[in-house]
């Protein structure tokens, strides 16, 4: 009787340990894809979301990666700082061109592993310009004619159309971009040349395409310290924060116990040094070195001479522009 019972213990044990083994196998085999949004201007913000972003697919133990592009493009220094961080992902990317991938986005997109794109998406026009819109000198041409023929040839695309994207003078007329244009490949165009796998109406989609149609999908979202902080480092935020500072603080100066201005321009301070901290541009030294150049600018009042106060300008400049990199 008790052999009886303890073979049917054994029965049991054997069947739950299945259950359980059925269970493991089923957990570790269920995938993830991690999406994350790569949108508006290419800058340092964003290039902070995206390492935060790639860790967080790294934690979850992702199995893939898709980097949903809607931008017009950027800096270049974002974009290279960009490609790095997804050349370095040990999971696999797939860019999904959602409309635009423009200039520097065009750039990002190439660095996938994988490209697809909705109907209507547009990739391409990648020249490099400066501030004033005007063309770059050479060397930085050059440097970015280099960047783009990488991002090409490493992932096994005939880097002549990436090349033709942002150089007018090379000549790609069999996809509508003779020599003096500059190629933007729609959907149809860059599956012909090897630029797009395919094209996928929205992420639902892409991820059957992708053979992960059982995979769950987490989204990456930008928090708020995030989004402000790519506000505030924006190009066209940073020049008027920094007049609105300069102003503010003159006036102050010149017409002492105002207020008003003083106060303007210390909060513009306080943005622009707050954005370039949570974007990862500056470190708390640069802070450090503008509040020394204030004490040594008040300490010229009380010990006038010109030498304190010329080297308080000096670390207050220096400040901002390791600040703003």
């Amino acid at each position: 009787m008790l052999q009886i019972k303890g073979f049917r213990a054994a029965l049991l044990g054997i069947f739950l340990l299945s259950l359980l083994g059925v269970q493991l196998n089923a957990k570790a085999e269920k995938q993830t894809v991690y999406v994350i949004p790569v949108e508006k201007n290419v800058e340092q913000g964003l290039v902070s979301f995206l390492s935060r972003s790639l860790q967080d697919a790294k934690d979850a133990h992702a199995d893939h990666i898709i980097l949903d592009i809607n931008t017009p493009g950027g800096l270049v220094k974002s974009a290279i700082d960009m490609a790095d961080l997804i050349t370095d992902s040990e999971i696999p990317v797939t860019a999904y061109v959602n409309k635009r991938a423009l200039s520097a986005g065009a750039y990002i997109a190439l660095q996938a592993d994988h490209i697809y794109m909705a109907p209507g998406g547009k990739m391409g026009a990648a020249a490099i310009v400066d501030g004033q819109g005007n063309a770059a000198d050479q060397k930085a041409q050059s440097l970015w004619l280099a960047e783009m023929e990488d991002a090409a040839v490493k992932n096994n695309r005939d880097p002549k159309y990436a090349l033709a994207m942002a150089d007018p003078d090379i000549d790609a007329k069999e996809v509508g971009a003779p020599k003096g244009d500059l190629l933007t490949l729609n959907a149809d165009k860059a599956i012909e040349v090897g630029y797009s796998e395919g094209t996928a109406d929205n992420l639902s989609t892409l991820v059957k395409k992708l053979g992960l149609e059982k995979a769950q999908i987490s989204y990456a979202k930008e928090s708020f310290a995030e989004k402000t902080a790519r506000w505030l480092t924006n190009p066209v935020i940073v020049p008027i924060l920094l007049t609105i500072a300069f102003l503010g603080l003159t006036v102050e100066l010149f017409s002492p116990g105002v207020g008003l201005p003083g106060t303007a321009g210390l909060i513009a301070l306080l943005l622009f040094f707050y954005g370039h901290l949570a974007a990862g541009l500056a470190g708390y030294e640069t802070v450090l070195l503008f509040i020394a150049g204030v004490i040594l600018i008040l300490l010229e009042i009380f010990l006038p001479g010109g030498i304190i106060g010329l080297l308080g300008l000096g670390a207050i400049i220096a400040s901002l522009f390791l600040a703003a990199g």
